[in-house]
């Protein structure tokens, strides 16, 4: 099964950040035409107001928050602004010092999802360590630069795979 993450792009890197309603609506349009289902994609923005709007646009599709976060006091800020919002998860940097197993709990205590992502490549935080990090903490969707790096990772470790 492939799952893919769509992202909406915002007039910049902020939750506040502005978008054109056109994307949003474009996209529910692509998305109903091709009878693409809730299990194959899911939407991420860095803007909450194209979140909401897409969820709103097509409800029975997940959507992420997007951010870029310094600290877990961040993360958490970001966690609470998506549940407020009815959003399904957050998408957050893979930093170490940013995500935690009790950040992971809380989110999917509520019945949402957490991803992470790299920088572009080569990336610092694209590595063993980190996986093994998120893994940990029960992170729900890591974006690589890597896959075939990742994958073979995870199937080392005994993954059932996707």
């Amino acid at each position: 099964l492939v799952h893919c993450f769509a992202e909406i792009k915002a007039e910049g890197a902020a939750p506040g950040a502005g978008f054109d309603e056109r994307l949003t609506a474009a996209s529910a349009a692509a998305v109903a035409e091709s009878g693409v289902l809730p299990s194959q994609l899911s939407w991420i923005s860095f803007s909450l107001g194209a979140c909401v709007d897409i969820k709103r646009r097509l409800p029975q599709h997940s959507a992420f928050l997007v951010a870029y976060v310094g600290s877990a006091a961040d993360a958490w800020a970001v966690a609470r602004t998506a549940h407020r919002s009815k959003l399904d998860g957050i998408d957050l940097n893979a930093d170490p010092a940013v995500v935690s197993a009790e950040l992971a709990e809380w989110l999917h205590a509520r019945g949402m999802r957490l991803a992470v992502w790299v920088w572009k490549a080569p990336a610092e935080n694209d590595v063993q360590e980190v996986w093994e990090h998120m893994d940990r903490c029960g992170v729900d969707y890591f974006t690589s630069n890597l896959p075939l790096g990742l994958r073979r990772w995870d199937t080392e470790r005994g993954s059932p795979g996707p």
